[in-house]
């Protein structure tokens, strides 16, 4: 703005002579829509800019209408735009030798207001490609921000990507190929980006492949997934699947389709590895996978300052319900699961590890949220279950232990509060399901109101229920 005033300053110097004025002055509208005087010139020029906001008001004191104005008068007339939009106000307070009526007079206020709007226009003009730019460069450091976060996302994803061409004279071909696929092809990048992608295709599943890039080419926005093998460096081949997204530009031309190929074979090692854990019958983790989740809830333990519990739970009379119906036997079994599971927390663990035992790891508990837990499984199990129009009762034994040592040796910690909860189930299946406390010094009966048992030493003392 301060070169705007300058020049004028300048213009309202020259109006001087050029209206036979002894003072003008000039107004422009700010950001808030209020006149702000920007150029003063003659003498006494201060005071014109006194008067009100629209000085062509009705004549009052020495604001008069232009067509009213003498000498020693001051009169005002709107700067416009081109468009005629208001840009503000020239006012001048005519000298003696004036002539309002004259031609050269007119000319000479048309020229002024026609050179003020000019710089005004002008400054407009440069503000808003000045913004432009701002915004211009804004928007570009936007796209490099997200370029290199694409780029960082494509080259160090483990998952294989590759940019593919869906121009019409070269489909398919690969630009740009990220180290995961080069791993997962053993080809080199350069070997990968020398031509059309799909020739690394198993010659028996390249069909499809084709048919999805052709309806991209067509303008088809869709996602295509599917699964093929593919073709390794040392002759061999696996299953992937790849999903093909084509991106467009903002005319709706297609610019390129970016591949992601994921090695099944990874996962079906995983999900082999992963069935290893569980029980076949009930879909818990099994034994072998409940010493390893239970060391490492004690490091966690340890590592964050939280407790941890272990719950062994099992059918009361589970072999006299059964029958000798090994059918039956199972059947119950995946009942009591199927309650575990819908009762407990999800970050608790279940594992089946024996015909009517299972055993519960819940972290992040002490001995009130420990008893807690039991209190819902004791509720949960209290409604028998029907199985083919029977209605079998679900009570169960409960053994519950609470990870009470410090930092130390977390195998054998885990041991400990696994053999502790077990013991405490003895007691409960020896006293016929009645409530037993066990201690750190030994166990003990209670009166038979429930059937949770606990070993933590910060209960010495505490009154039986």
């Amino acid at each position: 703005m301060a070169a705007v005033s300058a020049r004028l300053s300048e213009l309202a110097d020259d109006a001087l002579a050029l209206l036979g004025a002894a003072a003008v002055a000039v107004r422009v509208f700010d950001r808030d829509g209020d006149l702000e005087p920007v150029a003063l010139a003659g003498r006494n020029a201060a005071a014109l800019v006194a008067g009100p906001d629209e000085p062509v008001a009705p004549a009052r004191g020495r604001w008069r209408r232009r067509e009213h104005a003498g000498a020693g008068e001051v009169e005002s007339h709107p700067i416009l735009s081109g468009t005629g939009r208001r840009l503000g106000w020239l006012t001048f307070e005519r000298g003696a030798s004036a002539e309002p009526s004259s031609r050269l007079a007119e000319t000479a206020l048309r020229l002024v207001l026609a050179q003020a709007a000019a710089v005004l226009e002008h400054h407009e003009l440069a503000a808003r490609v000045s913004a432009q730019d701002d915004l211009l460069l804004d928007r570009l450091d936007q796209l490099r921000t997200s370029e290199q976060a694409l780029r960082v996302a494509f080259e160090e994803s483990v998952v294989g990507m590759a940019m593919l061409s869906l121009d019409a004279a070269d489909p398919g071909r690969c630009l740009r190929a990220n180290d995961a696929l080069c791993r997962l092809t053993g080809r080199p990048r350069e070997e990968l980006v020398t031509g059309e992608f799909e020739r690394f295709t198993h010659p028996d599943d390249r069909g499809p492949t084709a048919s999805a890039m052709r309806r991209a080419m067509a303008g088809r926005r869709t996602p295509f997934r599917t699964e093929k093998r593919l073709l390794r460096a040392d002759g061999s081949s696996c299953w992937v699947r790849v999903t093909t997204t084509p991106l467009f530009d903002d005319d709706d031309r297609p610019l390129y389709a970016l591949a992601q190929v994921e090695d099944l074979s990874q996962r079906a090692e995983r999900e082999v590895e992963f069935a290893a854990r569980l029980d076949p019958l009930t879909g818990t983790l099994n034994s072998a996978a409940l010493e390893q989740g239970l060391v490492e809830t004690v490091q966690r333990a340890h590592r964050i300052g939280t407790g941890c519990a272990v719950l062994v739970a099992e059918l009361a009379g589970w072999q006299e319900l059964a029958g000798g119906d090994q059918q039956l036997a199972d059947r119950l079994q995946v009942a009591l699961a199927r309650r575990l599971q819908t009762t407990l927390r999800g970050s608790d663990v279940i594992s089946r590890v024996g015909d009517n035992q299972f055993v519960i790891i819940a972290e992040e508990v002490g001995p009130e949220q420990a008893e807690a837990v039991a209190g819902r499984l004791e509720q949960a199990l209290a409604v028998p279950e029907s199985i083919d129009g029977r209605q079998f009762p679900m009570a169960v034994n409960l053994g519950l232990s609470v990870l009470s040592d410090g930092p130390g040796d977390d195998a054998g910690q885990s041991v400990t509060l696994l053999a502790q909860a077990r013991t405490a189930l003895e007691q409960s299946r020896a006293g016929g399901g009645s409530h037993v406390l066990y201690l750190s010094d030994g166990a003990r009966p209670a009166v038979a109101t429930s059937r949770t048992l606990y070993a933590h030493p910060d209960w010495l003392g505490r009154p039986n229920r």
